[in-house]
């Protein structure tokens, strides 16, 4: 599994779920798409513009909220990403041998491994087909210092980052910490 086809299947799913949000006049939904100037003063009871709203238009917001200006660009970057990316494949880079002295939480399912870490603090990491939590001092040991803005940025979660911008600039680094290891 490419790690970054799976992200931009997710970012597409949650484009489509956004805009039938919106068409149902839900105001979290709405509030998202005024992020852009083309729907700053939408509202609920615009309801011939929410039943215009298209796909397009959504995909724009989860590229606004991820740090680029149009979904083409997101795409271009995560295409990118996949292409040259030597952590595009997971397999076991995010635990490196002579790593098993840090404490993990360990998950089978994504969703599992996702509430937990909704619950508490930690970093959601990738291994194989599995998912793991780990701590502060792990993810600073392999060259991902916790104190990274961008860690902040992508919700602590490697799988499915909130900010795909920030998730692309860790993966850049981590790319250079396993190269000098």
């Amino acid at each position: 599994m490419n790690i970054f086809h799976a992200h931009y299947e997710n970012l597409k799913n949650e484009a489509d779920l956004l805009l039938k949000h919106a068409q149902q006049a839900d105001n979290t939904a709405i509030g998202r798409f005024q992020q852009l100037s083309a729907f700053t003063a939408l509202t609920a009871g615009d309801t011939t513009v929410l039943n215009s709203l298209q796909l397009k238009n959504a995909l724009t917001v989860i590229a606004f909220e991820n740090g680029y200006q149009s979904w083409a660009e997101l795409k271009s970057a995560l295409d990118h990403a996949a292409e040259k990316s030597p952590l595009a494949e997971i397999n076991d880079q995010f635990y490196p041998k002579g790593y098993t002295t840090y404490w993990n939480i360990w998950f089978a399912k994504y969703s599992q491994a996702k509430k937990v870490l909704s619950e508490g603090k930690g970093f959601l990491l990738p291994f194989k087909n599995q998912y793991f939590i780990v701590e502060e001092h792990f993810v600073d040991s392999i060259g991902l210092p916790h104190t990274l803005p961008e860690w902040g940025m992508i919700g602590n979660d490697w799988i499915h980052p909130k900010n795909v911008k920030a998730w692309l600039k860790l993966n850049e680094l981590y790319e250079q910490a396993v190269k000098e290891r």
